[in-house]
């Protein structure tokens, strides 16, 4: 059982009571505002209000004026143009919409997309060779390239020029490429470092449209961008913010075929689509695409106008997404076993697990499983290619890639993000590079590894009304920046209809009343709590709140993260 320490965030009750005032709200409202840092009517109506108009320009992007001349000399001059993505959800996403972008404007292109299994992470000769092969003048990498030194370089003595789009950290040397567009690269002044490879795509898109000054409507294309944003787990702040809402109307409204048909098959409601869900039951089937098969199949899908061929690819990605939950569950299980039987995981602030019988292309969902389950950065890795590489996932303020980075002697390739990277490693070297990073963990993890619940505020179910759902609604999209507010309610009695539900009997689900008010209550994978809710006695409850859609019954549902009996607190 997941034990966790309940921890209420700061708050600065002079900030409240000046929102409260200034806005005229109840503490309930103007406590979660402060701590959002909405505490002034222009802070206000930039949060509640933006739209396109407040994205940035792209131009302030470095290289973009270079990158938008070279697409519109291959435009001119009727050159071809190979788009190299990477393969999970924002790589196919970002080469979708060039794809769908030049075709719109009437540049010919091609796209490629590297084999998980095959090529690995980013631009490969194979993939420059194929550029080689179409006649290709120019290749614009996808959601890669920014590490490509070798790669890029070859391309140039083949005499096709290289524009790279990437978002992930640069190394101390940048390829020689015709241009970079990067907004986490050290030159680049850009005001947002936080898009994602999709996002850096989109805004090539937009450079190149301001100067053709089309008809078309390249807003069209932020379904895309949307989806990328939300599967990168990229800050909801700032134009991703914009990017998210607008982005999910269009996902709602059903233009993109591969996107509905996809939807479709995943039984996804559009009334009550959100971000949230896109995350858990939409993308990982874009992502399967490439974990166990070719992952272009979701180029293919977004791009197509054939109803008939969308609706084929999103039910081989949905059986696809099944065997690839069957092959996640077998290694959970073995890595859980290898946990239990070998570390002491009570003095280890590091998880580092290997096999040579786990699939490349569930490690990276394996480790964020471990993760998850012990609150420690995991690294899973499997052998691929006389190689063994693998999946790094982190808890907040432990930066992976700076850790990988002290201990590079030992490996062959790395790279990422803070909270998730990639390396690859010869079996020699594992154990040295294991003991190496558990020191740098030891030295650098020094808060406590016990999970905790961040509050935001302790709530009365007789505070939940309209106007404070309806504030919750245009809190929304939610995601990292803009977390899902947490409330605490204590003393609960009187709970009924408690049900097991799920196929493994996991799920609790039952209703509570207080002043007059009835609400469903709903607890995934928290079998552990059922005796609370059967013992009649007084619980504190720990939750979100949400909306439920059912058979078109809208009703207003409390999602539980923790449960304690009222005493103990």
């Amino acid at each position: 059982m997941t034990q966790f320490i309940w921890k209420y965030k700061d708050t600065d009750t002079n900030d409240i009571q000046k929102i409260s005032k200034e806005f005229d709200l109840p503490e309930s409202i103007s406590t979660i505002m402060s701590l959002k840092k909405i505490n002034s009517k222009e802070l206000s109506r930039q949060f509640f209000y933006s739209n396109l108009k407040n994205l940035h320009s792209p131009s302030l992007m470095k290289d973009m004026e270079k990158a938008v001349s070279r697409v519109l000399l291959a435009k001119k001059s009727n050159q071809i143009i190979l788009i190299i993505g990477d393969y999970d959800t924002d790589g196919t996403s970002a080469a979708s919409i060039l794809h769908l972008y030049f075709k719109s404007v009437g540049i010919k292109s091609y796209f490629y997309i590297p084999h998980r299994q095959k090529e690995g992470y980013g631009v490969s000769k194979k993939s420059i060779d194929y550029a080689i092969n179409i006649g290709a003048k120019l290749i614009i990498s996808c959601d890669c390239g920014i590490t490509a030194v070798e790669q890029v370089d070859y391309a140039n003595d083949q005499k096709i020029d290289f524009i790279v789009t990437d978002h992930h950290k640069q190394k101390e040397i940048l390829p020689n490429a015709y241009a970079i567009l990067n907004p986490n690269q050290h030159q680049c002044n850009y005001p947002f470092k936080g898009l994602c490879g999709a996002g850096v795509a989109f805004k090539l898109c937009l450079g190149i449209d301001e100067q053709l000054n089309d008809k078309n409507d390249i807003y069209q294309l932020l379904d895309l961008v949307a989806i990328a944003t939300t599967a990168d787990v990229m800050p909801v702040l700032d134009e991703n913010r914009i990017i998210i809402k607008e982005g999910m109307k269009l996902i709602k409204n059903g233009s993109n075929k591969g996107i509905k048909s996809l939807l479709n098959v995943s039984n996804l409601n559009n009334a009550g689509l959100t971000a949230g869900k896109l995350s858990y039951w939409f993308i990982p089937k874009i992502n399967a695409a490439g974990r166990l098969g070719d992952a272009s199949r979701a180029v293919k899908l977004f791009t197509t106008e054939n109803p008939q061929l969308a609706n084929e690819i999103a039910m081989e990605l949905e059986n696809e997404n099944n065997k690839r939950k069957e092959i996640t569950l077998q290694h959970e299980n073995e890595a859980i076993n290898i946990i239990n039987t070998s570390i002491d995981i009570d003095s280890t602030k590091i998880i580092v697990l290997y096999s040579q019988n786990w699939h490349f292309g569930i490690v990276g969902i394996v480790a964020s499983r471990i993760k998850e389950l012990y609150n420690r950065p995991t690294i899973i890795m499997t052998e691929e290619s006389g190689l063994f590489k693998g999946s790094c996932r982190s808890i907040p303020d432990y930066d992976i890639v700076e850790a990988l980075n002290e201990c590079s002697e030992f490996l062959d390739n790395f790279g990422g993000h803070p909270m998730a990277a990639g390396l690859s490693i010869k079996e020699e070297n594992i154990k040295s590079f294991t003991d190496a990073i558990n020191r740098h963990a030891d030295k650098t993890i020094t808060t406590s590894l016990i999970p905790s619940i961040l509050i935001d505020y302790e709530l009365n179910l007789s505070e939940i009304n309209n106007r404070f759902l309806n504030f919750l609604n245009y809190l929304e999209p939610f995601g990292p920046g803009n977390s899902k507010p947490v409330f605490v309610t204590k003393n609960l009695e009187g709970i009924n209809d408690v049900k097991l539900l799920g196929q493994e009997r996991e799920t609790l689900k039952f209703k509570i009343y207080n002043d007059h008010l009835e609400l469903d209550v709903i607890g995934f994978r928290m079998l552990e709590h059922y005796e609370k809710l059967l013992s009649g006695k007084k619980i504190d409850i720990v939750y979100t709140i949400d909306k439920n859609h059912w058979n078109d019954r809208v009703s207003t549902q409390l999602v539980l993260k923790d449960i304690i009996y009222s005493e103990t607190k």
